[in-house]
């Protein structure tokens, strides 16, 4: 007899059950998967579908284009934008404006490329964590045998207190000389880092040196400030520190630390801090803060104490602070010392000076080898600043950046070239360690950039041309009388030539104006006042006339330009340009 079996491949439970009645059987689902487990642990690539496995973050996964991408790429202006918005209101210096331009981008995209590399350094130094824990789990997990208590994901440590120690074996003690030697991370990538390069502003007063920086500030939203060099003094005498540039800075910047740690600080007057002989002690306002700003201009933390007395003045909005975010803060508490670190490693200092002087101390050097043919390139001893700077052959200025082409400056002879080089660009090192400045100090100022003086061309562009012109500003200021002035070609081109004849630079332009317009702003108001030629010279009155004046007016402003103008060396397009700014 032969006994069949039930085959083993059947379920007990399955063979003997049967549907109840009313009901229909569903299918048989086998929840046994055949999916490797290297493929358990991966996400879906298909971003719109939902969570379909869990996420090992020791896998490096990648990250898809939901997260933020990079914004550190192609920079949104360049050297020649600022410049060109510089041209605008500064006439002139030409190699002087690409060179500060050049240095302040350069200076802010080191700060930008710096700033997005210490961002992903520290989303990787993240990461690496993270990875580090999730292996971590997975060794005390396969070591002590047990799954780690859930409260350790949310909370790490906690599972030792619940269930006790995974039993790891500790770690040998490390004595605190091992500790001495920091191993360099390879997963971190090794960034170049870019130094700040400070620059030396060379010229004569009034060509501009502090204009074009107050300028390029406005437009790139930076603190800025301007410390005079001479109430500096040595630390421990009477006069402020060089530490107080820092503390007008972090003012400027409405007590916002990180928009102070990226400004720039401007040091005016620094030809008088130079090295002098003194027969009663150290030099203290000369070599002595010398050395006070080798580390504040290196880099360095400077602690600023400040002392708010302003109880009774209405507290500032933080948000009207244009360098920080809108919640930094909007100054220190009323009646309270507070201390503020700054660091001034990226702060950009810009040293300024007329440098009286420096330019004989160059020809000195230059003219040594000149005998016989060369002794022309030595000047006399009353040859001023103007007139001292085309004594040199253009060979030697051919190593300088910014070559232009050679062309004629509009002007008569004798005076000032537009744009030509002056002995100051040759300024070396070795020139400014005999003028009075240490090594140290010298080797921290890495671009030295001259400025040459203004020329009659350059002065008569100045009155007219720029934005906040001198004319626009005396026209809109008899405006308010209310009253209408009006400036003839050959008076400007008068004011021009006796302001150059000043060698005060622009500021002579503003002396000559305030001279000439003094009887005009006590007599007003007049509905129509004439400035001519004979006016700026002394030998007549200014011109009035009433409201029925305006024929009389055109009338003697055309017999003005009818006049021979073959002395003033004026083109056409400077008297059109005069015109339109109310001449």
């Amino acid at each position: 007899m032969t006994v069949l079996a039930r085959p083993w491949c059947v379920p007990i439970r399955a063979a003997t059950r049967r549907p109840l009645p009313g009901h229909r059987r569903l299918p048989h689902r086998s929840f046994l998967t055949s999916i490797p487990r290297s493929q358990a642990h991966r996400r879906s690539q298909d971003f719109n579908s939902g969570f379909t496995s869990s996420y090992d973050p020791s896998q490096d996964a990648g990250r898809g284009p939901i997260f933020a991408k990079s914004t550190f790429g192609v920079p949104r202006f360049y050297p020649r934008d600022l410049k060109r918005r510089v041209d605008d209101y500064v006439v002139g210096q030409d190699r002087a404006k690409k060179t500060i331009c050049s240095v302040i981008f350069n200076h802010y995209q080191g700060l930008r490329r710096r700033q997005h590399h210490e961002a992903q350094d520290l989303r990787l130094r993240e990461k690496l964590q993270r990875q580090k824990y999730a292996q971590d789990m997975h060794e005390r997990t396969s070591y002590s045998g047990t799954p780690v208590h859930p409260v350790e994901d949310e909370f790490p440590g906690h599972s030792d207190s619940v269930q006790g120690s995974h039993g790891l074996p500790e770690e040998p003690f490390d004595s605190p000389s091992d500790t001495f030697y920091v191993q360099e991370d390879a997963n971190v990538p090794r960034r170049v880092r870019i130094d700040k390069s400070n620059i030396l502003l060379i010229g004569p007063t009034g060509v501009g040196k502090t204009y074009i920086l107050e300028t390029l500030s406005k437009k790139l939203n930076v603190p800025f400030t301007i410390s005079d060099c001479n109430s500096f003094t040595q630390a421990g005498y009477i006069g402020q520190d060089v530490e107080a540039c820092v503390e007008r800075l972090l003012i400027e910047a409405n007590y916002d630390i990180k928009a102070t740690e990226h400004g720039i600080i401007v040091l005016d007057e620094f030809d008088k801090i130079a090295k002098r002989e003194t027969l009663n002690g150290r030099d203290v306002g000369g070599e002595g803060v010398q050395q006070a700003l080798l580390k504040l201009v290196e880099g360095t933390k400077v602690t600023v104490n400040v002392k708010d007395n302003r109880s009774s003045r209405p507290t500032s909005n933080p948000s009207s602070n244009g360098y920080g975010s809108p919640g930094s803060p909007a100054g220190p508490p009323s009646g309270k010392m507070d201390q503020f670190t700054i660091d001034t490693t990226n702060i950009l200092f810009v040293f300024c000076g007329a440098f009286v002087g420096l330019d004989k101390v160059v020809l000195q050097r230059v003219s040594k080898p000149s005998i016989g043919f060369g002794s022309e390139i030595r000047s006399g001893r009353g040859a001023s600043m103007a007139g001292a700077k085309e004594i040199l052959p253009l060979e030697m200025y051919r190593h300088l950046p910014h070559q232009r082409e050679p062309s004629f400056a509009v002007g008569r002879p004798g005076t000032t070239i537009s744009g030509a080089f002056t002995p100051l660009d040759l300024t070396t090192p070795a020139d400014l360690q005999l003028f009075g400045f240490i090594p140290e100090l010298i080797g921290r100022m890495h671009n030295i950039c001259a400025l040459s003086p203004l020329s009659l061309d350059e002065l008569y562009r100045i009155l007219t041309e720029p934005r906040n012109s001198l004319v626009a500003q005396y026209t809109a200021l008899f405006d308010t009388y209310p009253s209408r002035l009006f400036f003839t070609r050959r008076a400007l081109f008068a004011i021009a030539e006796r302001a150059a004849k000043n060698e005060t630079g622009a500021r002579g332009l503003k002396m000559e104006m305030e001279r000439v317009l003094a009887e005009p702003m006590f007599d007003a108001p007049m509905s129509y006042v004439l400035i001519t030629e004979g006016c700026v010279n002394g030998t007549e009155k200014a011109c009035y006339w009433g409201k029925d004046g305006r024929l009389e007016l055109e009338r003697r402003i055309e017999e003005e330009n009818a006049k021979d103008t073959a002395d003033s060396d004026v083109t056409f397009e400077q008297f059109r340009e005069a015109g339109q700014n109310g001449a």
